[in-house]
């Protein structure tokens, strides 16, 4: 019998490296969305974001701005194409008396290691209504008359 050799037991150690990430990723990406604070703007966001996953237009809509709602004809295009998308809350920032959440979306996240995706970075302006936040200008993936 052979004892092992340097190269191969390099390659174990990298098996064991490899292994070790899959197992780290699909623990983290099988992790439930961490639930926010409600009444804040980064919840409204994350609302917002759910009600589009699951394709709920009316959820959609409740977090909007009454004047948002009528200025969006065709809200049926709330769904969006895609469940294998990720977001993250990158920063908050005020804007005048409204509040930005800026949110970093990877589109097609989970295709595999080379697999097709994209991130990028989409602004959500929000406003306080009483008390809730809502969202007061067109929000990912819907775009609709500005005003």
């Amino acid at each position: 019998m052979k004892g092992i050799t340097r190269s191969g037991m390099v390659l174990g150690i990298i098996g064991v490296v490899v292994g070790a990430l899959v197992v780290v990723a699909l623990v983290l990406a099988l992790q439930p969305p961490k639930q926010l604070d409600p009444g804040t703007p980064e919840a409204t966001v994350q609302g917002y974001l759910q009600a589009v996953i699951d394709g709920d237009q009316g959820e959609a809509e409740r977090l909007m701005t009454p004047d948002l709602v009528k200025r969006c004809a065709d809200l049926t295009q709330i769904r969006h194409a895609s469940d294998n998308f990720r977001a993250v809350i990158v920063d908050t920032a005020p804007l005048g008396d409204r509040m930005v959440v800026t949110v970093e979306i990877n589109d097609g996240a989970g295709l595999g290691l080379f697999g097709d995706s994209y991130t990028f970075e989409e602004a959500v302006v929000v406003e306080q209504v009483g008390d809730d936040w809502l969202i007061a200008e067109s929000p990912w993936p819907i775009y609709c008359g500005e005003m």
